[in-house]
């Protein structure tokens, strides 16, 4: 077996059997033995799985939109795949050459230059950098290319969920584009292009293991912080310093505390001027850690409990660690994305309880979502607005070796919510876990 899409078939194949056997034998939340790294060997495989993206589809180059940094680090960053480099460029890559990005300051060409002095750099030569991300200076490199004529396979005009369900290309850059180039073809390819990079490398396999146990880290620091008289905000900082402290990176957490709670999304003192809650007994601290290492992204959901805790809860967490063993029971190569979806929703419908959020996704990159159809049975849902469900995508999708999913499920019985999971791999014989210590409710030494 390779690293890469097979020479004779092109058809995706796994890492080898060595990485394999590795990876299902690592106990999760240890690190290698090395810092991890992409090498030029998983350049060239990146940059010839874009050229059969493009010889599949007639194009003559690949045109990437990729979103800014400074939200974990980007939340849409496909440039990053043929760059190794800072997110937030529009990579222009043409059939057989290499890789053409427009940055948006000129401090990535300052960043370029002092990697050049201390290495290691990024995959791109200074001659394939521009400053400017702008529609009107897009075209012009592309004239300048001489691709003015050229068929385009698009990579960021589609839906991405769950966070551009409208695509992420910003509107004046796309028509600027449009407008000034009537000449060539654009085709969106967003949808195959996922495809062919959710199977991951031996190396990219390495590096997601890295980033899995920082996760891991930062559940166990929040639990070592966490009790009675201790602040959100405490726990919180504990979290992102373990992350820090181990090369990770994130911008911050999905976090709720109280006897009983249904939100879902950052802490409310992060974006509105108000006092974090304080941790009382018979509280859960419910978390949603998102770490990245490499551009390569793992999520953790702890759910902690302090002291005494309604039964309701407790029940609640029976359900949902039922639902991640059942998720992982039926992850397997060949097996159609809705049947793992059904079966992690059967327990919490079985017991009359809904769904927060959704029961699982992929990760690095996103693109299936798996739902139950239990979301938001509060009586209060009904004075407000339309409420539309997340729905799930990729129902008919056929698991790969290689694709990484997050699994995130997650049962509410009432206004109880237990939230469980951590980052899973599909191996060439089942699931292999990146994650252990979030994936049932964890426990203060309180009780």
């Amino acid at each position: 077996m390779t690293t890469e899409q097979d020479a004779a078939t092109g058809a995706p194949v796994s890492a080898s059997d060595a990485v394999w056997a590795e990876l299902d034998a690592t106990v999760p939340g240890d690190f290698p033995s090395e810092v991890p790294s992409f090498s030029s060997a998983e350049r060239d495989r990146r940059w010839r799985l874009a050229d059969r993206l493009m010889e599949e589809e007639g194009l003559d180059a690949l045109l990437v939109y990729g979103e800014r940094e400074g939200s974990f680090p980007a939340p849409f960053a496909p440039d990053v795949y043929f760059t190794n480099d800072r997110p937030g460029s529009i990579v222009i890559l043409p059939r057989g050459q290499e890789p053409i990005a427009v940055v948006f300051l000129t401090t990535v060409v300052e960043d370029h230059i002092q990697a050049r002095h201390v290495g290691p750099t990024g995959w791109l030569r200074p001659e394939n950098i521009y400053v400017g991300k702008l529609g009107s200076n897009l075209v012009e490199v592309i004239e300048e290319r001489g691709l003015d004529r050229a068929a385009f396979g698009v990579i960021g005009l589609e839906p991405y969920p769950p966070f551009y369900f409208d695509g992420a290309m910003p509107y004046n850059t796309w028509q600027g584009v449009l407008d000034d180039l009537p000449n060539a073809r654009f085709t969106p390819v967003g949808r195959r292009f996922f495809e062919l990079i959710s199977p991951k490398s031996a190396e990219e396999l390495r590096v997601l293991r890295w980033s899995a146990s920082v996760g891991e880290r930062m559940a166990q620091a929040m639990l070592e912080i966490t009790r009675v008289g201790v602040a959100e905000n405490v726990i919180y900082a504990a979290a992102m310093r373990a992350c820090a402290e181990h090369l990770g990176f994130t911008s911050g957490m999905a976090l709720g505390s109280g006897p009983e709670w249904v939100g879902w999304g950052s802490p409310a003192w992060t974006y509105r001027p108000q006092r974090p809650r304080v941790i009382q007994h018979g509280d859960t601290v419910l978390a949603e850690l998102f770490c990245s290492f490499g551009m390569l992204e793992t999520q953790h959901q702890p759910t902690i409990a302090v002291g005494t805790v309604h039964p309701d809860i407790e029940k609640a967490a029976d359900i949902a660690q039922e639902s991640y063993l059942a998720g992982i029971e039926r992850l397997r190569p060949g097996t159609v994305f809705g049947e793992v979806v059904d079966a992690m929703a059967e327990p919490a419908r079985r017991a009359g309880g809904w769904h927060v959020h959704p029961l699982i996704h992929t990760i690095s990159p996103y693109g299936l979502i798996g739902t139950g159809h239990q979301g938001a049975e509060l009586p209060e849902v009904v004075e407000y607005g339309k409420v539309l469900p997340i729905p799930t995508i990729g129902r008919d999708t056929v698991l790969q070796v290689g694709t990484v999913f997050a699994f995130e499920p997650n049962c509410a019985i009432g206004r109880h919510l237990v939230n469980v999971g951590g980052t899973v791999v599909v191996g060439p014989d089942g699931a292999i876990e990146l994650n252990a210590n979030t994936t049932r409710m964890m426990r203060t030494r309180e009780r």
